[in-house]
């Protein structure tokens, strides 16, 4: 009986190779498809071809290359992560990405997730059916995703120009699995120095995908998130930045990461506090204090520090920013339990909300 191919993932040639030798050292006989195309090539990858029935045994292995069991710290990788599903939110945020890789020098990774379909064997049994039905299912889903990420990219190089298409060092990766679960292992083991993404994904009826804010809440590094009223942007045209404070350690781990992130650009940073009169000279005493300690440590770089007053911090924000022509908000998010979540959701998600305004947001 002739065995049945199954591609488990898409992934650029160094990684595949990796992955080849650890399927094999398992005794999972494994192929890799496309490599003579990978010279020059950044619309395609290598595909990691293994025989269905060993499908259980191989997932495990490739979540481990991919992060799913590596959670140690490691290094800052200089990437941008790009999660898409083809959708115009995801071309806005390749277009946003692309000039901020410029800028950084940095390479850019899309991450594209197909769903997993559930497995199910026999309890008690060394045998495991592999349905039929569900292997055809995933090859023609395999090649649709194939044809959708060709489309996405060549739309991509159009706007992009192919002088500065063909500058960029540019990584794909499809696997089969659960979207923000995937997203969140991959920065676990690859961490980029930011996530660019779009409110919500294709096809999706609510203000925010729960993609979106699951990447949001979780990520530890920061991510880019264009709502869907956003304008086209130029981040070369960016000239100011209101960094939302509520005083917090966090916020100058956080600040660190904005000014790095924003070096290359001409763009002048604003540590907005929201506060009641009450709390008053409190308030100026701290901000003070945060002025001096980064003025310190950034020299050269644009920063005010200003108080509002405002009862309802997500008023007083929304306020400020359409006053002052504000072009992107950052602010940091703080962990909360889950009922918390749902009963008083965090600034971050109200303000995607609310904004046509690009979020920055700093996991606390």
């Amino acid at each position: 009986m002739e065995e049945k191919i199954i591609t488990i993932a898409l992934l650029p040639y160094s990684k595949a190779e990796v992955l080849r030798s650890m399927l094999e050292a398992k005794g999972i006989s494994c192929s890799l498809e496309h490599v003579n195309l990978i010279q020059g090539a950044v619309a395609t990858g290598v595909k990691v071809q293994i025989n269905a029935k060993d499908v259980q045994k191989a997932f495990p292995i490739l979540d481990k290359l991919l992060g799913k069991l590596e959670k140690n710290p490691i290094k800052t990788e200089n990437i941008i992560l790009i999660p898409v599903d083809f959708s115009s939110y995801s071309l806005k945020a390749a277009e946003v990405a692309i000039e901020i890789c410029q800028k950084l020098e940095a390479s850019l990774v899309f991450y594209h997730v197909i769903s997993q379909p559930d497995y199910f064997t026999i309890p008690y049994s060394d045998v495991i059916p592999f349905d039929a039905g569900l292997y055809n299912h995933l090859k023609e889903r395999e090649g649709i995703v194939q044809e959708e990420f060709k489309m996405f990219l060549r739309k991509l190089s159009e706007k992009t120009g192919e002088k500065i298409w063909k500058s960029l060092k540019i990584d794909q990766i499809v696997k089969m699995g659960y979207p923000e679960e995937d997203i969140l292992n991959y920065t676990d083991a690859h961490p980029p120095r930011l996530i660019v993404m779009g409110i919500r994904g294709f096809g999706q009826d609510a203000i925010m995908g729960s993609t979106t804010a699951g990447v949001i809440y979780k990520a530890n590094v920061p991510v880019l998130v264009l709502p869907e009223d956003t304008p086209d942007i130029k981040l070369s045209s960016v000239k100011s930045i209101v960094y939302a404070t509520n005083f917090d350690d966090n916020d100058f781990l956080s600040i660190n990461k904005l000014l790095g992130l924003l070096k290359p650009f001409d763009t002048e940073v604003t540590c907005l506090h929201i506060g009641v009169q009450n709390d008053k000279e409190w308030d100026k005493a701290k901000l003070k204090s945060m002025s001096n300690a980064l003025k310190k440590n950034y020299k050269e770089a644009k920063l005010n520090f200003k108080i509002v007053e405002g009862e309802d911090v997500l008023s007083a924000l929304e306020t400020y920013i359409e006053k002052n022509k504000v072009d992107i908000l950052a602010l940091t998010t703080h962990k909360r339990n889950m009922i918390t979540r749902i009963f008083n959701p965090s600034i971050a998600k109200k303000m995607v909300f609310h904004l046509k305004t690009p979020l920055f947001v700093f996991h606390a």
